[in-house]
């Protein structure tokens, strides 16, 4: 069963080869549900974008998925040379994929990379995306985490920090990446639709080697501490089964990491995220058991999961959406430069409907403030969203970020130009 998210987020290039169900948005303007707020255009015009982040104000990095390109948008005008132009194999959801900023001082910045490399030039059409169209000589390299050192507008001297799976795919390669509290690399990757490993909750499988979870290195690429295991891969893992995610943040308050998946065609969930955790695929995914790829009866306390050795723990999602609307990015807005009321809360995209979801936390920040239809934390229908959808109209969104302005950016592809924008959501003047 092909996914919405498969089929919208991260869809083939070429238009012929899309589905009859594909949603393609218009070019009209979002709408955000507060009328002291609007969206503004920062940039348009970026080729497939995935993922950004910020050097400084009014200058950003944003990543082409196909063709590999890292492109700066500096107050509002993308430079005319990209910053970096790598190889990547780019069918379906493969691509150059996520970014990370580090600003070491006035002059030097790290930038961290992951992406699908390649051995050859971009293209779908060369590369091996099932065991029967792999020409020789371009089937992907591995995902691979790089860190580069920002030097007079190019991206030089590449330092491999990991080097992971990329088959079989071509889904189900996460890709977001970002930096914690401790300063450590976070990287969220899917099981790359193989679902025989140990981290994917399968007793007999294989050992974890480094797909399906939320893996955590230093800045150098080196093993932080083994959370599950000393073993190495397994010593990288800070979460596992998980299936396929595109949106981790921290929350700015409390340090806890919260996260996004995606189900196979319902069961998309919000997670808060302690060392540890089981998102618990592929035994179960919401609150429902899993079985051959679908859905089935609750299960709230799912049973013959891997825990090795008592160290990793299942907890229940914080939220889920019965019927999937494919959440991508995640986001706490520390700023309360749209207003006290959404500081520090946190905003999730969509790739299926170009909503942005606003969440309140509780006290303690340990569970999500839900109410009315909600307070059971499964929306069944989409009419049980409507208090949540904080904008609308956003198309495909790929990124939440927010600016050193303290205003919120949205990252997002209009269909069927796919054309990606840059927004950014500030007062009504």
């Amino acid at each position: 069963m092909i996914e919405n998210l498969r089929i919208i987020l991260f869809a083939i290039l070429t238009l012929s080869f899309l589905p009859a169900e594909f949603i393609y948005y218009s070019a009209a303007e979002p709408i955000v549900n507060d009328p002291n707020l609007k969206a503004e255009i920062v940039f348009k015009g970026i080729e497939f974008p995935t993922n950004m982040d910020f050097l400084d104000s009014d200058d950003i990095l944003v990543l082409e998925k196909n063709n590999g390109v890292v492109r700066r948008i500096v107050n509002g005008m993308s430079l005319s040379e990209p910053l970096l132009d790598v190889n990547v194999a780019n069918a379906n959801e493969r691509g150059l994929l996520g970014v990370a900023v580090v600003k070491n001082d006035e002059n030097t910045s790290n930038v961290f990379l992951y992406y699908t490399e390649s051995k050859e030039r971009d293209g779908k059409y060369d590369d091996c995306n099932t065991p029967t169209n792999c020409n020789k000589g371009n089937d992907p390299l591995g995902n691979r985490l790089y860190r580069y050192e920002l030097i007079h507008d190019k991206l030089m001297n590449p330092k491999l920090l990991l080097d992971l799976p990329a088959t079989p795919g071509p889904a189900h390669d996460g890709g977001v990446i970002t930096l914690g509290p401790d300063k450590n690399v976070y990287l969220v990757i899917g099981e790359l639709t193989l679902m025989g490993t140990q981290a994917s909750n399968v007793q007999k499988g294989l050992a974890p080697d480094g797909r399906g979870g939320i893996l955590r290195v230093t800045q150098d690429g080196k093993v932080v501490e083994g959370v599950l295991g000393n073993t190495n891969p397994l010593n990288l893992y800070y979460a596992y089964g998980i299936r396929n995610s595109f949106g981790i943040d921290f929350d700015p308050v409390t340090g806890n990491l919260w996260d996004t998946e995606n189900g196979p065609s319902n069961g998309d969930e919000i997670n808060l995220v302690e060392p540890g955790f089981n998102s618990g695929w592929s035994k179960v995914q919401g609150i429902w058991k899993v079985k051959k790829d679908s859905i089935g009866n609750i299960a709230l306390a799912p049973d013959n999961l891997v825990d090795f050795g008592g160290k990793g723990k299942y907890s229940v999602p914080k939220f889920v959406w019965n019927n999937t609307v494919a959440p991508t990015a995640a986001k706490f807005l520390s700023s309360d430069k749209l207003g006290i009321q959404y500081e520090n809360d946190l905003f999730i995209g969509d790739g299926n409907n170009g909503n942005i979801y606003h969440f309140d936390l509780n006290n303690d920040r340990t569970e999500l403030a839900l109410q009315g239809p909600l307070a059971d934390k499964v929306a069944n229908t989409i009419s049980e969203t409507q208090d949540i959808i904080w904008g609308k109209g956003f198309g495909i969104i790929t990124d939440i970020q927010v600016g050193p302005d303290g205003y919120l950016y949205i990252l997002s592809i209009n269909l069927p130009q796919e054309r990606g924008t840059i927004f950014r959501i500030v007062p009504v003047v």
